[in-house]
């Protein structure tokens, strides 16, 4: 609908810019030999971008006018106002002064352009009556310039009622019936008939007054042929024939009108994107012909609603209408001498996928990968108590042995005295009882003696493991308590986690949909974020049947060794790692998530 707007604009414009130069020709000439005399004339118009002039008309044609009635004429349309000079100019032929007399050009209280005359040299009341006589000439030229613009806008609001009208329908036929109807009113016609190509064949789809006809009538026979007439010729066809037309042949023309008694015909292309795809026929009586000012305004009609019914039509078809049509057009412009672009495209996509299904390529799962410690270490709180002293954090590097924290001893170094004194009492008691011969006396001394023993050998162990050290050498992974210093400690609890340097594997997320393709034993590479210039190699060790769900998809745990150790690398390092997998056709590389999706979804809509 919008390309039809846009012709219709346009040819608008070129028939009201030839109007223009038309009426200020004809206004021009009848001016120079009206005033007494002129010698010569001209006439500028304001161009479209109001910033330049145009030369509309000169009288006699075909002249060079004088520079000085150019000069007078842009004046007049700058100062608006009628311009008189005196001894301005020279006539060529005779070297005889000349006046020169400018007045603007207006229509609706606007400047449109100027018109300057160079006449004979005369007194001053002679030059006053041929002002006036200029002046009323330009309100003349202003008020059929008016009549002219009523008359384009009535043309303007037919075409956007007739636009409206088949507009509101919901499909073709009522449309196309709704615009027939309203074209038979507007322009008095007996009957107003629509057709449209379907391919090769015509078919009438619409007849104003009736919502259904019989397609096998002759009527509809004879109208039927009187559009292919006009098609035939690719023209408006008139009948009966204007005395001043071209030669036509108007044989189907005349047999509609025998048989349906009417007297004047007249049949316009209806066309959409440059094509010719139907037509319309109007029907009057004999006392009613088609004028020229008809027939203009009904090729109008048939630029722009030709596309807007043309629009209705394609989008009340069928589905699979729709679809073999544009499938047939698709192909009609593959094969076509045209669209050069798109046997282009079309020939590079061929080649694209004929390479692509014949070239085959290393299949790799590409999947993210962290770095792991094969072996942690875990460093746990041996016994209740308070943290007198933080010696490391994660991140620092320890050797076997070192200190990394120091609970605090006090209460057990008190606990340690007691059973001291406690064990140096009983001893006492136990000489005394001893050397008394007290036999009973030395069996429950020699007890406690023990018990005393036991309990301070507990503290001295006890002691001992207020001094956490590191099991391995290795790296802190976890453990973080300078700012906890003084903070109570469960038994069990736990503090650190060492990690050895020299041992990591990759822990590899490989998605649900790929799992199928990798196996124990696969060779791939690792590139990790920090390193992304020195690849690792890398081997399946073993796939851990069990899945792990993250941001609503489904991964299995892959664990990899590394054949390469470094002291760059670290626990918790993030990557991108390629498992290969075997030769494939590069089609069914990029393809093949596509297709088992389609399975799936085939699978699961089936019964």
């Amino acid at each position: 609908m919008v390309s039809g707007q846009a012709s219709v604009k346009s040819e608008l414009n070129k028939k009201t810019n030839s109007m223009d130069e038309k009426l200020v020709n004809a206004w021009l000439a009848f001016q120079s030999t009206t005033l007494q005399g002129v010698t010569e004339s001209l006439s500028l118009l304001i161009a479209p971008d109001e910033k330049t002039y145009r030369q509309a008309a000169t009288w006699p044609q075909n002249i060079q006018p004088n520079p000085s009635l150019t000069t007078a004429a842009e004046k007049a349309i700058s100062e608006k106002r009628c311009l008189l000079w005196s001894h301005q100019a020279t006539s060529d032929e005779s070297g005889t002064p000349l006046d020169v007399l400018a007045c603007p050009l207006t229509v609706n209280g606007q400047v449109v352009g100027a018109a300057a005359f160079g006449i004979s040299s005369r007194a001053q009341s002679l030059q006053k009556v041929a002002m006036l006589q200029l002046h009323s000439g330009a309100k003349w030229f202003e008020a059929m310039s008016q009549q002219r613009l009523a008359s384009s806008k009535e043309q303007l609001i037919n075409l956007v009622e007739l636009v409206a009208s088949s507009l509101e329908h919901e499909n073709f036929k009522a449309a196309a019936t709704d615009v027939a109807t309203e074209l038979a009113g507007r322009f008095a016609c007996k009957r107003v008939s629509i057709g449209f190509l379907r391919g090769n064949i015509l078919k009438v789809d619409a007849i104003s007054h009736s919502a259904s006809f019989d397609i096998k009538s002759n009527l509809v026979h004879a109208i039927n042929d009187t559009m292919h007439e006009c098609l035939d010729q690719a023209a408006t066809i008139i009948y009966p024939a204007p005395e001043d037309g071209s030669y036509q042949v108007t044989r189907a023309h005349a047999g509609l009108a025998a048989l349906n008694g009417v007297g004047s015909l007249c049949t316009v292309p209806l066309s959409a994107n440059g094509k010719i795809i139907g037509a319309l026929l109007f029907e009057r009586s004999a006392d009613r012909p088609f004028k020229a000012k008809d027939v203009e305004q009904l090729e109008q009609i048939g630029l722009l609603i030709g596309s807007v019914l043309d629009m209705r039509y394609r989008e009340d078809r069928p589905l699979a209408r729709k679809t073999w049509d544009s499938i047939t057009m698709f192909f009609s412009r593959l094969v076509g001498p045209s669209h050069l672009r798109l046997k282009a495209a079309v020939s590079l996509a061929l080649a694209v996928f004929t390479f692509l299904a014949l070239a085959s390529n290393d299949f790799r799962i590409v999947s993210d990968a962290v770095l792991e410690p094969t072996v942690l270490r875990a460093i746990v709180a041996p016994q209740n108590g308070y943290i007198a002293d933080a010696h490391v954090r994660a991140g620092d590097i320890v050797r076997r042995g070192d200190v990394l924290l120091t609970l605090d001893d006090k209460d057990l170094l008190l606990e340690q005295r007691q059973f001291i004194g406690q064990s140096e009492q009983y001893r006492k008691e136990y000489r005394s009882a001893l050397a008394g011969y007290d036999r009973v006396q030395v069996a429950i001394i020699k007890a406690r003696i023990q018990q005393a023993e036991a309990q301070l050998a507990l503290v001295n162990k006890q002691l001992a493991r207020t001094r956490l050290s590191a099991p391995i050498d290795g790296l802190v992974v976890m453990g973080d308590l300078s700012q906890s210093l003084g903070s109570p400690v469960e038994r069990g609890e736990v503090l650190f986690e060492v990690a050895p340097l020299e041992s990591y594997r990759a822990v590899i997320k490989s998605d649900e949909r790929d799992i199928g393709y990798i196996k124990a034993g696969q060779q791939g590479r690792l590139t990790l974020a920090g390193m992304p210039n020195k690849p690792i190699p890398l081997k399946v060790e073993r796939i851990t049947p069990v899945t792990i769900a993250e941001e609503g998809r489904n991964y299995f745990r892959i664990e990899a060794v590394m054949d390469l150790q470094s002291d760059l690398l670290r626990p918790g390092m993030e990557g991108v790692a390629k498992i290969e997998v075997g030769r494939r056709k590069l089609i069914w590389i990029w393809s093949r998530r596509l297709v088992n999706w389609l399975r799936l979804w085939t699978w699961a809509k089936l019964p």
